[in-house]
């Protein structure tokens, strides 16, 4: 019998979603990323994603890890790469993946796993670089004069986590200079307790304090990967901000689009793969 060939796979693995808008546009960024980088991609959420009605998806059935690591499919894999899709060192990208696909290389001979870098990078500004490009296209769309800009992520129990967006935030703040009257750092949830304070302020109690401070246009720069639950079109934070559209207020509230389809983020995750030939 002739030596089994080593068979390897590249996934583009984000935390997964109940959503189909989410499951599309990863799908988009992975076909793309496929043609950068010469390697078939497979778009997987971490869970959830396969448990969506294909008929939502173009008829196309949702994959997740979690479903193809418990698959036939997977015992003809010796080799699988993961490209996070992830901005910081969230559990799913710390503990998750390598607790499951270590099961998996042990429940087989001659099988590997390779989890390459997650998207932040102190060193680099491509990120900040990203949302730098989307305020500006906003600014001269709107003809906006320097407007206060807001950066809002999910919040998080992890304090590694959060300085991903308070790094992004410096090197973007930077990056935007005299162009902006002011610049700002929130969340859209957190958990209760002083242990957590790291994540404040709460996106709602800034816009209040900025409604109450008399600014009048405020750009939203979105720490989000792909419209979905949280940043899609009536996602948690297309809610938060309508609640200052239905009320009389002078404050006007312009989202930014989320960061994954930009040109540069498929530079990053080139990149990613290209550091691991």
């Amino acid at each position: 019998m002739g030596k089994r060939l080593k068979v390897r796979k590249y996934f583009l693995v984000d935390n997964g979603s109940f959503g189909a808008q989410a499951i599309i546009n990863l799908r988009k960024i992975a076909n793309s990323l496929a043609k950068s980088s010469g390697f078939e991609v497979r778009p997987m959420g971490l869970m959830h994603s396969h448990k969506v009605n294909p008929s939502a998806l173009d008829g196309v059935a949702g994959e997740s890890m979690e479903a193809f690591l418990d698959s036939e499919e997977a015992n003809f894999v010796s080799d699988i790469r993961v490209v996070p899709f992830f901005l910081g060192p969230s559990l799913a990208v710390t503990d998750w993946l390598p607790r499951n696909l270590e099961k998996w290389r042990l429940g087989g001979k001659g099988r590997s796993f390779v989890i390459l870098d997650y998207l932040f990078d102190p060193e680099d500004k491509r990120l900040a670089r990203i949302l730098e490009d989307l305020s500006l296209g906003e600014i001269q769309s709107r003809n906006l004069s320097a407007p206060h800009l807001i950066l809002v992520d999910h919040g998080t129990p992890l304090p590694e986590v959060n300085l991903v967006r308070e790094e992004v935030g410096k090197q973007l703040k930077d990056l935007m200079g005299n162009r902006i009257a002011g610049f700002s750092t929130c969340c859209m949830e957190r958990r209760a307790g002083p242990e957590y304070d790291f994540n404040d302020p709460l996106l709602q109690d800034l816009l209040k304090k900025l409604e109450k401070n008399c600014a009048h246009e405020v750009l939203l720069a979105q720490l989000f990967l792909s419209p979905g639950r949280h940043a899609g079109k009536n996602g948690d934070l297309a809610k938060i901000c309508g609640g200052f559209e239905t009320q009389p207020s002078q404050l006007r509230i312009h989202r930014l689009p989320t960061m994954g389809n930009h040109p540069l983020m498929l530079d990053i995750l080139v990149d990613r793969i290209g550091r691991d030939r």
